[in-house]
């Protein structure tokens, strides 16, 4: 049973599927191990699958993912939570991210947008959730280890 739950952005999704080997990729196969628990919401699922054909990913992929549930798919904030959020993220358009984070009890968001959701304001709104990319997330992990 996983211990560790994780919030992902549409950024990890997508590069998650269009490489298996990288650090998102790793994610979703831990997920597929029952290592991690990787959650979303159907807001995030709507930006991957509007860019998943730019990156010649198959839909059917994503399909799979979910129906698999190795990311597991979480109520959307309302709006007014959404709202709150706007305030804390240079691009509004990524507060529903940090909304569904901090509504989901995860443990961490992962995210690969280091100009919105990687900066230190995302942090400190939603300590004490650890906001963190692929990369750092598996660089702390070998290092507990």
């Amino acid at each position: 049973m996983p211990s560790l739950t994780i919030f992902l952005d549409a950024s990890v999704i997508l590069s998650g599927l269009a490489s298996p080997a990288g650090g998102s990729g790793k994610l979703l196969q831990a997920s597929r191990q029952q290592k991690l628990k990787l959650l979303t919401t159907p807001l995030v699922i709507e930006e991957v699958a509007r860019h998943i054909e730019k990156l010649h990913i198959a839909p059917g992929q994503l399909h799979r993912l979910l129906s698999d549930k190795i990311v597991r798919i979480i109520p959307d904030p309302n709006e007014g939570t959404i709202q709150k959020f706007r305030r804390i993220t240079k691009d509004p358009d990524d507060a529903h991210v940090l909304a569904g984070a901090a509504l989901s009890g995860a443990d961490l968001l992962i995210s690969l947008d280091k100009k919105h959701i990687l900066a230190p304001n995302v942090g400190r709104a939603l300590h004490p959730m650890s906001v963190k990319s692929p990369k750092s997330f598996w660089r702390g992990l070998q290092k507990n280890i």
